[in-house]
């Protein structure tokens, strides 16, 4: 299955929306590692409202976080790299 919106949607994720990057995230396919709060605490945050600041850091540094979502709970679009 293709990496699109349409399809982290109806798989059950969540988008949270960025100005380069908008970061999707599904609760209960999480195991709760926490390597997004630890890695990247800018970005992912448990006491902020929306938890996922997609904004809050550089781009780069949010993809190389979710390619490390050992439970596959999180996922990207990169906005730059869409035609």
């Amino acid at each position: 299955m293709a990496d699109s919106e349409e399809n982290f949607i109806e798989q059950g994720y969540k988008k949270y929306y960025g100005d380069e990057i908008d970061i999707y995230f599904h609760p209960t396919k999480c195991t709760h590692a926490a390597n997004c709060i630890k890695y990247l605490p800018s970005v992912f945050n448990v006491n902020h409202k929306p938890w996922i600041y997609p904004n809050g850091g550089l781009r780069e540094d949010g993809k190389r976080v979710v390619h490390n979502c050992p439970s596959d709970a999180l996922k990207f679009i990169d906005k730059r790299n869409v035609h």
